[in-house]
């Protein structure tokens, strides 16, 4: 078991018994004729004693396997038909392994599911060993009326059962041996076990192997290769121990083995596909977690153990509060709890305080549910963002400052003020002029009056649509301003309906000149300013 600890496998167990007993002891009074006549208090004991002792088996109890034997035993010594008792049995072992596989409150995870499986299949093959030592024993063939009965029993079990003598010959071959084998009872009784199976290389091997079981040393839960008449390959896990005689003289080998090729096939192919899922997991380059419902983490990844600056499986174990910072702690918690609140993924992005330094992660938690739909834990999955929300505040002042420059250059291109000679500057108007644009054309002449000591500004309106209120007034505010400075403004370009528009919204413009083309405008302002030049021209 890799996660839970003994204690706690121990009391799901338990806190299981009286459900599996219940069913145990419904299958066992259907199967086994004599417990159908016996009191409810007679089954519940049985149930119960056989509960409890596959239990013991699952935990590694001391003596667990025996009282399971025990158990069945007593129903062959009681009267009760061997085949009948080993059917009980599966049966009970069957609601075994859905206990452990399917209750979500179940602690083993598939390894060690696998391994409580193993378990079972081996306190069976026992059990079915030692209801075959009793039956060819003296006094169990007595009990069980003769040989005919023994063969009843041996081939009623689903397991391989054969007698092999110290001779090394074959003395019982039971149906499940047929079947994997391929050779029939007839035709394999008397035949040499070694000679027929082993291959030479290992025959010194084996035959020293049964000498050790002959003398009182069983071997349980070994694996081996068998190859039936047909060459088709099977893994057969076996048990093996020696039959005596009525004075107690060990007689014959008693083996016996249960298929376990599709178990091991199985197995194999578990372990490929969480080998599989593990090592898609360690190296995801995303962060992957799981948390239970008190929000201990159960599973990390590499990706979070290095975006968080841990060691390697740093978090397994421990809970929330000694992994996140106490800044972020509280939100965290109310995320996960508005996840299982919905019952649905939350896509989140936060910033966590980390071994290296402030990070930013995006990503998606959502709950995990058992079979009944009820949620049992918290997963995860996270990328860290930092670098790219970087990059992207890195872009927006960029944008920021791209913006500004073009709106410095567009501001320059609405009002270009042009110098055309000593004194004089030119602005050309084109295209409508609303009320912030007046203000930059005022702007823009003032600030090119005072650089370059102009005496005449033109304004040639020649290019504006329209000449409404805000243009008008505009052209007035420039005036004045300009004439506060010294300079005269010239008004060029004025069309007939222009004037028309000044005239009747009654506009005044005394002290703006005006003039009905740039080319007067120009050599009105050229004349005006070399007349000052040569007023202010030192005498000679």
């Amino acid at each position: 078991m890799s996660d839970p600890s003994a204690t706690t496998y121990r009391a799901f167990l338990d806190s299981q018994a009286r459900d599996l007993a219940l069913v145990v002891a419904r299958d066992a009074t259907s199967e086994v004729a004599l417990l159908g006549k016996a009191t409810t208090a007679e089954v519940a004991a049985w149930s119960e004693a056989v509960v409890g002792a596959t239990i013991g088996v699952l935990v590694g109890e001391d003596g667990a396997a025996e009282r399971v034997t025990a158990a069945a035993l007593d129903l062959g010594q009681r009267g009760a038909a061997i085949d009948e008792v080993l059917r009980a049995l599966a049966r009970a072992r069957r609601h075994f392994q859905r206990v452990l596989r399917a209750d979500p409150a179940s602690p083993l995870d598939a390894s060690a599911y696998a391994d409580a499986l193993d378990r079972l299949l081996a306190v069976h093959d026992e059990v079915t060993s030692a209801l075959a030592r009793c039956a060819v024993s003296a006094t169990a063939a007595a009990r069980c009326d003769g040989e005919a009965r023994f063969r009843s029993l041996v081939n009623a079990v689903k397991s391989v059962v054969m007698l092999i003598g110290e001779d090394k010959t074959i003395l019982e071959w039971n149906a499940e041996a047929e079947r994997l084998y391929g050779w029939p009872r007839d035709e394999i009784l008397g035949k040499n076990y070694l000679e027929l199976f082993v291959p030479p290389e290992a025959r010194t091997a084996v035959a020293a192997d049964m000498r050790k079981v002959l003398a009182g040393e069983e071997t349980r839960g070994f694996e081996n290769p068998i190859t039936s008449r047909d060459g088709a390959i099977r893994i057969l896990q076996w048990n093996v121990g020696r039959l005596l005689d009525g004075e107690g003289r060990p007689i014959a080998v008693v083996a016996s083995g249960i298929d376990i090729t599709d178990h091991k096939r199985d197995r194999e192919a578990l372990d490929r596909s969480e080998g599989m899922l593990h090592a898609v997991m360690t190296n995801a380059p995303i962060m992957l977690f799981v948390k239970d419902l008190e929000g201990r983490y159960t599973l990390t990844n590499r990706a979070f153990d290095e975006g968080m600056g841990f060691e390697p499986n740093f978090a397994i174990g421990k809970m929330e509060a000694e992994v996140l910072p106490p800044a972020v702690l509280a939100r965290h918690r109310a995320d996960d709890q508005r996840v299982f609140d919905g019952g649905e993924p939350l896509q989140i992005e936060t910033s966590i305080p980390t071994k290296n330094g402030t990070r930013v992660f995006l990503g998606s938690k959502f709950p995990l549910f058992d079979t009944n739909g009820k949620a049992y834990a918290l997963c995860g999955i996270a990328s860290d963002i930092t670098d790219l929300r970087r990059v992207e505040a890195e872009q927006a002042t960029f944008q920021v400052r791209i913006i500004e420059a073009q709106r410095e250059t567009l501001r320059e291109l609405s009002t270009p003020l042009l110098p055309i000679a000593s004194g004089v500057v030119l602005m050309p108007l084109v295209g409508a002029i609303d009320e912030s644009r007046a203000a930059l054309v005022l702007e823009a002449l003032l600030q090119g009056v005072v650089a370059h000591h102009a005496e005449v500004a033109i304004l040639d309106i020649t290019g504006v649509r329209t000449v409404d209120t805000p243009v008008a007034l505009g052209l007035v505010q420039a005036t004045q301003a300009a004439g506060l400075l010294g300079a005269e403004v010239v008004l060029t370009g004025v069309r007939p309906a222009a004037a028309q528009t000044l005239v009747e919204l009654g506009i005044d413009m005394r002290g703006i000149k005006t003039v009905s083309t740039l080319e007067q405008g120009v050599s009105h302002a050229i004349a005006r300013s070399g007349r000052r030049a040569r007023r202010n021209a030192p005498a000679r």
